[in-house]
């Protein structure tokens, strides 16, 4: 199983001289299995994808803010591709799915109707697309805290685990689910859009600090953890200075580009 990162930062894109070392797309996160291409969420990051033709590609949306979407018909192999995408999140199911993305990207709000045209993308439940990847792919996934529903997801084959929690606002509650949820777990990836000193003024926002993922990494018994979500005006001096501070090198702040065998 390959992870790649794509986009990993949040709410909107950000590219500048000041972001090039960790990326400025928004969230976009690959992971390559013998027979499946799954993508966690189209953001901005989405574009950078290649669309594999050899396995089956399934993109898998946490949420449906504008940065977890934007990217999803700027991906040009979209167009190209010569067989199904489908196209799932365990937040809706399949009719819902389709409507929120038709929605978006056609009408007052963009200018081609991609759910028409591209009569390739399939849309379908989550459930189904679970029984589907199995026995060789155990797919679950988890309910996190963010306004309008976020989802997490867990990917474990043969050769190991990869968990995605993006836009999350973590709390203690959640401790020993996600505990339990991130068990066994070779890489993690966690929402650290805010630092400590930034979370009290962000309530309610759905994010979690930097922090908090270095004590849940301490209380989770995790073995690698990716700190990405970074907010869009925390440049890449900024975060190399946040970077600094942390003792542990199993826990880094994820970039576009990242890549880890699992």
């Amino acid at each position: 199983m390959l992870v790649e990162f794509h986009g990993v930062r949040g709410s909107i894109p950000m590219p500048s001289s000041s972001t090039i070392k960790y990326g400025g797309n928004t969230s976009c996160y690959e992971v390559l299995t013998d027979n499946y291409q799954f993508i966690f969420d189209a953001g901005s990051g989405f574009q950078s994808v290649k669309l594999m033709e050899d396995r089956t590609v399934v993109i898998i949306f946490t949420h449906f803010h504008h940065d977890h979407i934007q990217g999803l018909p700027f991906n040009f192999n979209l167009f190209t591709h010569k067989g199904e995408i489908i196209l799932c999140s365990s937040l809706v199911n399949k009719g819902v799915l389709k409507n929120m993305i038709q929605t978006y990207f056609s009408g007052g709000y963009f200018p081609v109707d991609i759910v028409t045209m591209l009569t390739h993308l399939k849309f379908l439940n989550f459930s189904t697309v679970c029984n589907t990847v199995k026995p060789e792919i155990d797919l679950q996934t988890i309910e996190l805290s963010h306004p309008g529903g976020s989802m997490g997801y867990r990917v474990q084959t043969k050769d190991g685990v990869f968990v995605y929690l993006q836009d999350n606002e973590y709390v203690p509650e959640q401790l020993d689910g996600l505990c339990e949820f991130v068990s066994g777990a070779d890489l993690v990836v966690w929402d650290g859009m805010f630092t400590e000193a930034e979370l009290g003024a962000k309530k309610g926002w759905g994010h979690s600090s930097i922090e908090q993922g270095v004590q849940f990494y301490e209380d989770a018994g995790l073995s690698q953890m990716a700190i990405c979500h970074h907010a869009p005006q925390r440049s890449d001096d900024q975060i190399d200075a946040l970077a600094a501070e942390l003792t542990n090198p199993n826990i880094i702040f994820g970039y576009e580009g990242f890549k880890r065998e699992i």
